[in-house]
């Protein structure tokens, strides 16, 4: 009787979910190494370099230099009855040139004016200095203007310089096309540069670019092409080669102009932390989708505004900021349109942020939570509700980003890619409520310039669909150009499509072939590891141990071949 009580219990513990077998990606084994391929070619990127110092140290917690802005000589109002605009910029120009500080708003609401016709927003244009609040539920900042067509709230931008695009010197071509992720570049002369600049590399939107990506007609040269910033670790001037801190993300041609050039980062270690903001709704007719090109109406008001914008920086974070609905806001408003942008930024961290709820989801860019454009950021534990797009990658220059232990609820269209080929990007254990994750061809914008395919080689890693969004039978839709990835799902709404590769649409044909992978659709509980980010930033904080330990005995000028044990 002993026995068949245990061979019973046996059965159930082998068959119960918490005892079923795990499994791992055939593209990512246990002796995976960035390079990695299966005999078809298929690969996953190394996303561990996102986030804020590459991931590598925790969100610095600062201590010295605190500016309390209720205080002399500031004496902000902490009441909302006054205008604190002007008293917070003071305490962070002050900060920054003093070298670095932290400009406390102590519990209360600040009330700012911040608008588009005085051009006023809040700036942090310096390096080493935080706006802190003393918490989500205690310290609230409310604009009081909404009228914020094209700005950002809070602004974070250096006065001059740092722009990846305008302010490049010693341009140097790249030799040889590279056609894979690579940290080793090839170019015409490296007698300009030094270990330790930044550098970008990059290439162009050519004709032949346009046409190899089956898009003519829907882009033009004028857009910008693929960007990596990156800092140069190691230089072999017998060979004009240069090593970058981390591998490239699409091909770069000579046929596209391929290119390296420096642009010195000249804004990092700029935080944002412990407020919450809201901004006050319009009270203008007219909030149509198309409305926003129409002068007088609400939507041309605050069309392509967010509360807060990071531009060409690095090295900065955003944590625990929340957006909440204002008692003069007699709609279930927090903001009139876009949260959170990071345009031409590399290593930011966004965490444990809340965004909800904006006034107006029309075209033209309106309504978004979170908003992806630079390189290897890191958007993690956060949440987004009642959005136009909750999650967004936009352009090219939006690559090596993560999307981490996120939240979407009830949008109105996709958490996506949105547009112009935003390559090798990670979603990596989101949970969809009435949301869904998009990629696939956009028949949208206007010419030369048209979304098109919006992005390549990017992964849906251990996706958990808690609820379909309206209309729709699947949590992931992955029709990415080339490869794309789907690894592991679960949940009540865990299906996927990946059809059809080819087709017109809109009257605008595409062909997006091979058809995406996917593995594991419904068994992600049993995907081992449970995060792809956090695996791989194990793997290479464990080779830079290592290879700390060679740099003893091997000469720093020495260069590696980035590691490609295929399997093919």
């Amino acid at each position: 009787m002993i026995k068949k009580v245990l061979l019973v219990c046996f059965c159930l513990m082998l068959f119960s979910p918490v005892f079923a077998q795990t499994w791992r990606s055939s593209l990512y084994p246990e002796n995976w190494m960035p390079g990695y391929k299966d005999s078809q070619g298929r690969f996953l990127h190394d996303f561990s370099y996102s986030g804020y110092r590459s991931g590598d140290v925790p969100l610095p917690e600062i201590t010295a230099n605190i500016l309390d802005v209720t205080k002399a000589p500031y004496f902000a109002d902490k009441t909302g009855g006054i205008d604190a605009r002007a008293a917070i910029q003071l305490a962070l120009d002050d900060a920054g040139k003093a070298g670095g500080g932290v400009v406390f708003l102590p519990e209360g609401t600040f009330k700012i004016n911040v608008s588009a016709a005085a051009n006023n927003p809040i700036k942090i244009n310096y390096s080493n200095v935080v706006l802190r609040g003393a918490g989500t539920g205690k310290t609230f900042i409310f604009n009081e203007n909404p009228n914020v067509r094209g700005l950002s709230v809070i602004t974070v931008r250096p006065v001059t310089g740092g722009d990846w695009v305008y302010s490049g010197t010693n341009t140097v071509n790249i030799t040889t096309d590279i056609l894979e992720p690579s940290e080793l570049i090839p170019v015409t002369s490296v007698a300009n540069f030094k270990i330790g600049d930044w550098v970008v590399v990059r290439a162009d939107v050519t004709s032949g670019f346009i046409e190899e990506h089956q898009m003519a007609g829907l882009w033009g040269t004028a857009m910008v092409g693929p960007i990596f910033y990156r800092k140069i670790v190691a230089i072999d001037p017998s060979a004009n080669t240069l090593k970058i801190d981390a591998p490239t993300r699409y091909f770069l041609k000579k046929r596209d102009n391929a290119r390296v050039y420096k642009v010195i980062p000249v804004l990092s270690e700029v935080g944002i932390e412990h407020f919450s903001i809201a901004n006050k709704q319009t009270t203008i007719a007219g909030l149509g989708d198309l409305d926003f090109e129409v002068a007088g109406t609400g939507a041309y008001e605050i069309h392509g505004s967010q509360l807060i914008g990071v531009f060409n920086a690095i090295n900065c974070w955003i944590r625990n900021v929340n957006t909440y609905k204002p008692s003069q806001n007699t709609g279930d408003f927090h903001l009139v349109s876009n949260g959170i942008l990071l345009q031409r930024t590399r290593f930011i961290t966004v965490e444990s942020c809340f965004l909800q709820k904006p006034q107006y989801e029309g075209e033209g860019g309106n309504g978004y939570m979170f908003i992806l454009g630079g390189n290897d950021c890191l958007i993690k534990n956060s949440h987004a509700n009642h959005a136009r797009h909750n999650y967004d990658f936009k352009t090219m220059q939006a690559n090596g980003n993560v999307i981490l232990r996120c939240r979407g609820e009830n949008s109105r269209l996709a958490s996506d890619f949105h547009m112009h080929l935003s390559m090798a990007n990670l979603f990596d254990n989101f949970t969809a409520n009435k949301d869904f994750l998009e990629a696939k061809f956009r028949p949208y914008g206007t010419s030369p310039s048209m979304h098109g395919h919006p992005t390549t080689q990017s992964v849906f890693w251990n996706t958990n669909g808690e609820a379909y969004s309206s209309g729709k039978t699947a949590v992931v839709e992955s029709v990415q150009y080339g490869w794309g990835y789907i690894i592991g799902t679960r949940g009540a709404a865990s299906a996927v499509k990946t059809t059809p590769v080819s087709g017109t649409t809109s009257n605008y044909p595409y062909n997006t072939s091979p058809e995406d992978f996917k593995e594991g659709i419904g068994k992600g509980d049993q995907l081992e590891p449970q995060s792809l980010y956090e695996d791989q930033l194990r793997l290479r904080i464990a080779r830079n141990s290592v290879q700390s330990s060679l740099d003893n005995t091997i000469s720093p000028n020495r260069i590696s071949v980035y590691p490609n044990p295929s399997v093919s």
